[in-house]
């Protein structure tokens, strides 16, 4: 009797996490082990590697802000595939050198057409499911994004170190996997009756307020917090450190496992214990996390920094999706994630230029981590602000 209504949440998940590796563990994450390749070869320089990075964080931006209007538009399936063939032609086109103008607009679009499989793929895919089921999909759905940051960490200094344009060139065929995988996926009979809504969602608008409006100014720092690690990780390894590109893409392996056993151990955590104090706690660990290397720098500090850092990055946000679910119900989610999505990559976008201008500045690396650690201090603060649920005749 229970089999039929528990089958589908598998390949829904699967097909989630697809998306996600597709869109931020390959899409976003792999420059960040890409990065002390461009510049050894000297695709680029160490400011002109930062601000193609910062390009992304850019591109994200405006995805995020376009998303819930061109899947109202257009349809969430239709932009779904369009942004994972988007990502696919952007990994491409970046094997070949044409100079920073070049990589700048590819990584640009890989930024918008990541920020629209986060903001769309995961509720589309979600709206198939029963709630007892969507708890341990969302889990799955976005260790995704820690799956790709493995992949891109084996990946990227083993064929970087014969060619470069082989590493890009590898990390393309794997997505075009991943996409051709999932593609099927979104034909599903579901879509059309327990997903119709996520389809074609409805419109509205969202003033956030009371405990969501503090939700959103807490992830937002999120997004400044993590930058550290998600832009100058192997960077700081390599260069800063003076460890081999092989060791700073071993650590980037320990950040995916983190970042792929995160979400699923953050979702059980938030199981027991409620949404809420989860994304505080995660909050709180993560700013201990990020500070790390500025007390110590032995083996087993950054390693723990690399896993910690790692696992609470997309656990983040599949908590606080969980916790917007709590707070606006399952009608209000898309368009108040799509919300706070818009409202992080203000940020991280912002934070990113900041502090690719900082390091071409100073070559400096103290300052990103101090500017990081205090972001997410501030973050557990506002977190903590509030009751525990939304108020009646809240936004969503």
């Amino acid at each position: 009797m229970n089999k039929p209504a528990s089958s589908p949440w598998l390949p829904a998940a699967a097909a989630g996490l697809c998306a996600l590796l597709i869109g931020i563990g390959l899409g976003r994450f792999s420059y960040v082990a890409l990065l002390p390749l461009m510049i050894d070869a000297h695709w680029a320089s160490p400011g002109g590697a930062a601000q193609i990075a910062a390009a992304n964080l850019i591109g994200y931006l405006l995805g995020a802000l376009i998303a819930h209007r061109l899947a109202i538009k257009a349809g969430t399936v239709r932009v779904v595939r369009i942004a994972m063939v988007a990502i696919l032609l952007s990994f491409a086109a970046c094997g070949i050198d044409l100079g920073l103008a070049w990589f700048w607009g590819w990584r640009f679009i890989a930024g918008v057409s990541g920020a629209l499989l986060m903001i769309l793929a995961a509720p589309c895919l979600l709206g198939q499911l029963p709630v007892a089921q969507r708890g341990k999909a969302a889990g799955i759905m976005f260790s995704g994004v820690g799956w790709g940051v493995v992949l891109s960490g084996f990946a990227a200094p083993a064929f970087g170190a014969v060619q470069l344009s082989l590493a890009w060139f590898a990390l393309a065929a794997m997505i075009g996997l991943c996409a051709l995988w999932s593609w099927p996926q979104y034909d599903k009979p579901q879509m059309e009756t327990h997903g119709q809504s996520h389809a074609r969602p409805a419109q509205g608008r969202i003033l956030p307020r009371g405990v969501l409006l503090a939700l959103l100014v807490a992830y937002s720092l999120d997004a400044v917090g993590y930058l550290p690690h998600t832009v100058f990780w192997v960077e700081y390894l390599v260069h800063g450190l003076g460890k081999p590109v092989s060791a700073g893409g071993a650590y980037w392996v320990v950040f995916g496992l983190g970042a792929a056993l995160g979400p699923p151990v953050c979702g059980l955590v938030a199981d027991r214990i409620g949404f809420r104090k989860t994304v505080i706690g995660c909050l709180a660990i993560k700013g201990a996390a990020v500070a790390l290397p500025l007390l110590s720098t032995t083996t087993v500090a950054l390693l723990a920094s690399s896993l910690l850092v790692g696992a609470l990055s997309p656990g983040m946000g599949a908590v606080v999706s969980g916790r917007v679910i709590e707070i606006a119900g399952p009608g209000g989610h898309q368009r108040n994630w799509a919300l706070l999505t818009f409202s992080y990559s203000v940020l991280q976008a912002a934070g990113g230029h900041a502090m690719a201008t900082l390091y071409a500045t100073t070559h400096s690396f103290t300052m990103l981590f101090v500017i990081g650690a205090s972001a997410l201090g501030i973050a557990t603060i506002v977190a903590s602000l509030g009751a525990t649920t939304q108020k009646s005749g809240a936004p969503g």
